[in-house]
């Protein structure tokens, strides 16, 4: 309950100063940022296992200020009935922004991953498919420091792996984060 309520303060205390000394968001150099949310699978066949938990990790640079280029890993998981079902992409991204202020187009190729594991006692099963992943969202940088932003994201996530595993063979998820950025 404390780590709750540090969160509101440390929020305060990082951006009382930079809202004195605001200036142009700056896209130069290497970039970093994470962030932690929710998703939805909207692939067909996952009736009751559709909301999970999402997250991703991305770093790169940064080719202009209206443009950054890097790799990104973003997943969604959720646990049902002792099953744990996860998917991610794992993808070079590029970054535009259209404007100087904050807001974000992303696009991104590479590799999808499935995965199923369910335990009975001791024994745990695990089940991986890999295929092709693109991902598709934007979002915008909220400037809280010099160059430390709080990220709100929206992706879209297409996958296509082929597998008698699972009951598609492409997937489809929508995941919302919040992340915090360095420039």
């Amino acid at each position: 309950m404390r780590a709750f309520a540090i969160v509101p303060v440390l929020f305060m205390i990082l951006s009382s100063p930079a809202a004195a000394q605001r200036r142009e968001p700056r896209h130069d150099g290497f970039w970093v940022g994470f962030g932690l949310g929710a998703g939805s699978n909207l692939t067909e066949g996952y009736d009751d296992a559709r909301l999970g938990g999402s997250g991703y990790v991305r770093l790169g640079g940064t080719v202009s200020p209206m443009l950054l280029i890097g790799g990104e890993a973003m997943g969604w998981a959720r646990e049902q009935n002792g099953t744990t079902i996860s998917q991610g992409n794992l993808t070079a991204s590029v970054l535009l922004y259209p404007v100087r202020r904050g807001l974000y187009l992303k696009g991104g190729l590479g590799f999808a991953s499935w995965s199923q594991a369910s335990s009975s006692g001791n024994t745990t099963v695990t089940t991986t498919e890999g295929g092709f992943g693109a991902t598709v969202g934007g979002g915008y940088d909220i400037q809280i420091g010099n160059n430390l932003f709080v990220t709100p994201n929206i992706d879209f996530l297409l996958q296509v792996v082929d597998s008698d595993a699972f009951s598609a063979t492409s997937g489809y998820l929508i995941l919302f984060t919040l992340g915090l950025t360095w420039h």
